[in-house]
């Protein structure tokens, strides 16, 4: 995994200026398989080699002088930037949160405004009596 993980990063730093995805490498030069591959980038000895070859890629995506059209560069940052895509997950979690707190919030409060009414026409039929 570690011999392996050097020719990926030697392969990407010789490739930096054409390659997009890791699947160039590990697919089209090596011939695995995606299932493989993520194999391959759950062994602990294989991740920091991973890591390097993501953020070397990565670097296109933010480049402004880069070939990489902007749509592109926009969705494929999440993959090369762990930490934005756990920082945008963090954001949409609490932003969830918020939207239930909210919901929550306003179906206590249609709830309280039916009970009134219900007390209301309950209080009138006690009158009427």
């Amino acid at each position: 995994m570690i011999e392996l993980g050097k020719e990926m990063v030697a392969y990407v730093k010789a490739n930096k200026k054409s390659i997009l995805h890791l699947c160039e490498w590990y697919t089209i030069e090596k011939g695995y398989t995606y299932n493989e591959w993520k194999t391959f980038i759950q062994r602990l000895e294989f991740v920091p080699y991973y890591e390097q070859a993501l953020k070397i890629i990565g670097l296109k995506y933010v480049d402004k002088n880069s070939n990489v059209r902007d749509k592109i560069s926009d969705r494929w940052q999440r993959i090369y930037f762990g930490d934005l895509r756990e920082g945008e997950d963090q954001d949409a979690d609490a932003n969830e949160l918020r939207k239930a707190a909210s919901l929550k919030g306003e179906a206590r409060a249609f709830e309280e405004a039916r009970q009134e009414v219900v007390d209301k026409i309950q209080r009138k039929k006690r009158v009427l009596k």
